[in-house]
């Protein structure tokens, strides 16, 4: 698992909260947040398994919080537990943003341990065999992980991969002896599409496209990627 995210602007909280994680996996590597932008910069820093997020932020509803996280393609399915007060705000977000599971305060560690081993069970059920393509280089077999593959660049008879850190960042790593239908064959069974001559991009990490310049923004990558004229409307068809 990775980290966990407490959006708690209440001290005595966060430490409750982390006492019945600690409790439950003692390896657990727990992130706090008292404010939504802050919470949003650990979101792009570090991978994320669990949000714990209290709906009334003394800076930003949580809810509105929890969009913004949402519109994030890393962590659309991401599953999050509310801690709340108020019943109708529960309701709201149980309902409308796929709140795993709620916490009405004041809450006891027991109640706050189930809430943790149910939502534990269920990442462990959802969590898939690990996907990778081998590519060889020089006699050497080095492997990739599908979900960690933001975009492929042709460029000078090589290709550039380019791929999510643990941190949240972008790592390249470049290789020799592959076209782009090389490795178009190999990432025919992921979530990954050709939007160029020289780019294939992960669906997984569009954050918006551009339909007037043709150009695609992808989570976490600072240049946009083009649009070719062959490759648009199979693209838009697919991401619909």
């Amino acid at each position: 698992m990775d980290h966990i995210l407490i959006i708690e602007d209440d001290e005595n909280i966060q430490e409750y909260l982390k006492k019945a994680l600690l409790e439950i996996d003692a390896d657990l590597r727990i992130l706090f947040s008292v404010s939504a932008a802050r919470a949003l910069q650990l979101a792009r820093e570090y991978t994320i398994s669990l949000f714990i997020i209290d709906i009334q932020l003394q800076d930003y509803k949580g809810t509105d919080l929890a969009k913004e996280l949402r519109r994030l393609a890393e962590y659309k399915h991401t599953p999050m537990i509310f801690a709340t007060a108020i019943a109708t705000e529960e309701l709201h977000a149980y309902r409308e943003l796929k709140c795993y599971s709620y916490l009405i305060k004041p809450f006891t560690i027991e109640e706050v341990k189930q809430a943790f081993n149910e939502v534990f069970d269920y990442i462990r059920s959802m969590q898939p065999r690990i996907r990778t393509i081998r590519i060889e280089q020089k006699g050497m077999i080095f492997e990739y992980r599908l979900n960690d593959i933001v975009f492929v660049e042709s460029f000078r008879k090589k290709m550039a991969i380019h791929m999510k850190t643990f941190e949240g960042g972008l790592v390249t790593e470049t290789i020799a002896g592959y076209t782009l239908k090389n490795i178009a064959e190999l990432l025919k069974n992921g979530s990954f599409q050709q939007c160029h001559k020289s780019f294939i991009i992960n669906a997984e990490f569009i954050e918006r496209i551009n339909k007037v310049e043709n150009t695609v923004k992808l989570s976490g990558v600072n240049q946009t990627i083009p649009i070719g004229t062959k490759y648009r409307e199979p693209l838009l068809k697919e991401i619909k």
